[in-house]
């Protein structure tokens, strides 16, 4: 190995490093104050010999489902996500509440449409999320709950949890099995979409957001107009993505879904890092050129300025600070202005978001155009 090649993944080592939960066992006892949300899972992991962790890091051959609850612990400020240690606090860290492995497809589709049924049709969206780089099971199903929960997602979440290997040096290995749960993501997308939803919010980080361009072209490709027509909001957080693959990819999908979002940061080492090992090809979520997303007719948070000087939390800068969680909160009014093509509208939804603060007009960009066709 060369010693280029050998720093490049020394940095993406130091960029993914973070100390991710020791535990998944779900804990009995809750305390008062505590929030639970409840999560349905598709995954291609392989169950977990450890009961602690519920789905290992290897590949599964099929598709598999679980029901999961998470207890989002009561002292604790927006935009944090402590993870448990090896002593459990519920107190002040995420924890399980919850966990059935096991179901099948149907029984996968019937509790999506029992937690659907009676509820209005603006809180019958599904949230489905798919994890990045360096992401075990827990990490992934918390990382979720917090966003659903700090962001006050709508309706009900659906976590798509791959077989990323949850360590720093396995970016490879977890490149290919992105690639290896496309299909997989496909068949969960078209699932919900047969479902009593009425709209589904796809989210990708990292990664991740491979897989959901790579999912969305597939739909595209084999002609399944129904499950994108009920995909209203697309959101890449730190998408992993080269630049000129992401704009085919875009291209391709047809009919595209109405409401895109970027998050971006120029700043974000792990992307850098992604960057070098491709001899200096940008990435999407380096935020290398805001306004050719912006002429595509997709709208980008740009958290280089966001935070301080700590890097570390870089790649996940879109899910911990406050500032930007209060700017997209709203998120109805938001996907209902990104999909018109009235500047004066999505003028006046920056207008708003600026009451929040002067730096948010450096951090929000909205197109001109809409994405859909």
């Amino acid at each position: 190995m060369s010693r280029k090649i050998i720093m490049v993944v020394i940095a993406l080592a130091v960029a993914g490093c973070a100390t991710g939960p020791t535990s998944f066992a779900p804990v009995q006892t809750l305390p008062e104050g505590a929030v639970v949300e409840p999560m349905l899972v598709a995954t291609t992991r392989a169950p977990s010999t450890e009961g602690a962790f519920g789905y290992a890091t290897s590949r599964s051959a099929a598709l598999s489902f679980a029901d999961v609850r998470v207890s989002i612990p009561p002292d604790r400020e927006t935009g944090q996500l402590p993870y448990p240690g090896r002593t459990v606090d519920p107190r002040r860290e995420f924890v399980a509440a919850g966990l059935e492995t096991g179901l099948d497809r149907q029984a996968f589709a019937a509790r999506l449409n029992d937690r659907l049924s009676g509820r209005p049709d603006d809180e019958r969206g599904v949230f489905i999320f798919v994890h990045g780089y360096n992401t075990d099971f827990a990490e992934g199903v918390f990382l979720q709950a917090q966003i659903a929960h700090d962001f006050d997602v709508p309706g009900t979440s659906v976590n798509f949890s791959w077989a990323s290997a949850g360590l720093p040096p396995a970016y490879l290995y977890d490149r290919e099995s992105a690639q290896i749960a496309r299909d997989d993501l496909v068949e969960t997308l078209r699932i919900v979409a047969r479902s009593a939803a009425t709209e589904i919010a796809l989210m990708g980080h990292s990664m991740g957001g491979v897989l959901v361009m790579e999912a969305l072209r597939q739909l595209s490709l084999t002609g399944d107009t129904e499950t994108l027509r009920r995909i209203g909001v697309v959101v890449l957080a730190s998408p992993d993505i080269d630049v000129d693959l992401f704009k085919r990819q875009y291209h391709a999908i047809a009919p595209r879904p109405p409401a895109w979002l970027i998050f971006v940061s120029r700043r974000d080492p792990a992307l850098r890092a992604s960057s070098r090992l491709r001899g200096g090809a940008p990435r999407v979520g380096s935020g290398s050129d805001v306004d050719a997303l912006n002429g595509l007719g997709i709208a980008v948070v740009d958290l280089t300025t966001v935070g301080g000087r700590d890097l570390r939390g870089e790649h996940r800068r879109f899910a911990s600070s406050p500032l930007v969680i209060s700017m997209i909160r709203d998120a109805e009014r938001v996907r209902t202005s990104l999909g018109q093509s009235d500047a004066r509208a999505l003028e006046a939804v920056a207008n708003d978001w600026n009451t929040l603060g002067s730096s948010v007009a450096n951090v929000l960009r909205l197109p001109q155009v809409p994405a859909g066709p």
